[in-house]
């Protein structure tokens, strides 16, 4: 018996309404559509972050030249080969459109629980701007406020941190919405589909 393109438990349907629906930022999802899409999402990011392993080379301390200073993900990345470098960088650049993906249908998901998205977008601006400022500056903001005890270092680091515990509590209250049932009728946001299965 076929099952119906509602039924919660019909993986390659939901599948591929994600993917016919992939940057749609407006109309509405309902939970199985939104959480098989994410597990659909999830496997092809496993399968992609799989191969690294055979790109990867043990680092060479030997190349550093007296009084160079690295830290250890730029000696990981320099004795790479090429092909691991081309790897990561198609691998990022596909994670980062499977994350937008990702929001579109949150947003959709939100939508048909009859919550606006604002929440859902900053909390994703917040942790790709936090993300960016701990891989690019929090390593010498550190270094800063414990040799030179800089005011600034420790204000850059204190407002990091409270960011931090701010988006994690948006973020519990975007996932608590995620979850919740359809709104039973037609919103602002679209039509009603039919009841959940």
């Amino acid at each position: 018996m076929k099952t119906s393109p509602d039924s919660s438990s019909d993986f390659v349907a939901h599948a591929k309404y994600g993917f016919t629906h992939f940057l749609t930022f407006r109309g509405r999802s309902t939970r199985p559509q939104f959480w098989w899409y994410c597990l659909c999402l999830w496997l092809i990011n496993t399968a992609i972050s799989m191969p690294a392993s055979l790109f990867i080379n043990e680092p060479k301390a030997s190349g550093l030249a007296p009084g160079q200073s690295f830290n250890i993900a730029q000696i990981i990345w320099l004795s790479q080969p090429a092909s691991y470098k081309v790897y990561m960088v198609v691998s990022t650049i596909i994670g980062f459109i499977l994350g937008i993906s990702l929001l579109a249908a949150a947003v959709r998901r939100l939508h048909d629980a009859g919550y606006s998205a604002t929440l859902a977008y900053i909390v994703s601006i917040a942790s790709i701007l936090l993300t960016a400022y701990l891989l690019l500056f929090s390593k010498s903001d550190f270094v800063l406020l414990v040799t030179e005890n800089s005011t600034t270092a420790a204000i850059l680091l204190a407002t990091a941190l409270l960011a931090y515990v701010v988006m994690l509590v948006m973020g519990i209250i975007v996932l608590v919405r995620l979850v919740m049932p359809s709104e039973p009728r037609d919103n602002a946001y679209g039509p009603y589909v039919g009841r959940e299965k």
